[in-house]
């Protein structure tokens, strides 16, 4: 055997491996980089939660899906959220916008009121109305000085006729400022990060939270707190020893399966509404909440009209 032929051999053979080398190297590292633009994509799709996240890797068939024949909701709205809350905890966000944002929320701080009420006090407890309460702005509620209700009398006249002077009564039903730190230490405990209450009724602007806060403390309210839900879906009540009590939400009668409703108006905050809703096409519940609006009950019809055109459940 020619010894130089055999080097030339083994030399062109090495070169031939390395060839073959470097390109399944290059390969390689081409899968890799795709891989990772692929996650970027995935993660990308988890933060868009406005639209179904149909490409996710635990796609679950049983989540509503996006019928993308329906365009965009242009809400005109500052700030909205729609939320399908499931028993099994499979929440999905199924509209968003700037949902985010801390925003004055007016009198959809009531909610709260009504929750630090109504696990702090029996409902047979009497509390006696100050010139304080009555001399907050607006004309629900007909009290007197020194007058006394129940506080179940005054969570109805809350939640169902807005009321502030009701509102602002059952937080002296302890102390105002002991109310008022538990209704933030409540948020807290709900992961409402973005969310601060300065006083009961909603009346000052630096009661703020965001949509999706309020989405938290509505899911709360459907699972813990069924007595508010009980209270602020009826659109009349007559409250015995009191008189007839109007809701302030007028879409109650005129959207169905409405569960627990609460309207907010405020010069800094314009008009808020949070509403939760049954959802009749499967085993779940809506909530919807509307934050800056110049037309909340419309800007809501229109997002419920929305959410059943865009999703299959």
């Amino acid at each position: 055997m020619n010894p130089r032929k055999a080097i030339q051999g083994i030399f062109l053979s090495l070169i031939f491996l390395s060839v073959i080398f470097f390109t399944l190297q290059k390969i390689w590292e081409a899968g890799r980089d795709n891989n990772f633009f692929f996650a970027g994509i995935s993660e990308s799709v988890r933060e868009s939660d406005s639209k179904a996240l149909v490409l996710e890797e635990n796609y679950n068939p049983f989540l509503p899906q996006r019928n993308w024949n329906i365009p965009e909701l242009v809400l005109q709205a500052q700030s909205g959220i729609a939320i399908e809350s499931s028993p099994d905890e499979t929440d999905k966000v199924l509209f968003n916008k700037n949902s985010y944002l801390a925003l004055p929320i007016a009198s959809l701080t009531k909610l709260m009121t009504a929750v630090i009420s109504l696990e702090n006090y029996n409902l047979s407890k009497k509390i006696k109305i100050s010139e304080e309460a009555i001399s907050q702005v607006g004309k629900q509620g007909a009290f007197e000085p020194d007058m006394e209700m129940t506080a179940n009398d005054l969570l109805y006249i809350t939640l169902i006729e807005s009321s502030n002077q009701a509102a602002y009564a059952l937080s002296e039903g302890m102390d105002f400022n002991d109310f008022v730190r538990l209704m933030n230490e409540k948020a807290k405990e709900l992961d409402m990060r973005d969310t601060f209450f300065a006083e009961p009724t909603g009346l000052s602007p630096k009661n703020v939270s965001t949509a999706r806060d309020l989405a938290k403390l509505g899911k709360y309210i459907l699972i813990s707190r069924p007595e508010i839900s009980n209270i602020s879906r009826y659109k009349e009540y007559d409250l015995p020893n009191y008189g007839k009590l109007t809701n302030t939400d007028e879409l109650l009668g005129e959207v169905p399966e409405i569960v627990a409703s609460k309207t907010g108006f405020t010069i800094e905050a314009k008009g808020t509404l949070l509403l939760l809703i049954n959802n009749s096409k499967k085993d779940s519940h809506l909530i919807f909440v509307v934050l800056g609006a110049d037309d909340r009950f419309a800007e809501m019809k229109k997002m419920i009209e929305w959410v059943n055109q865009a999703y299959v459940w």
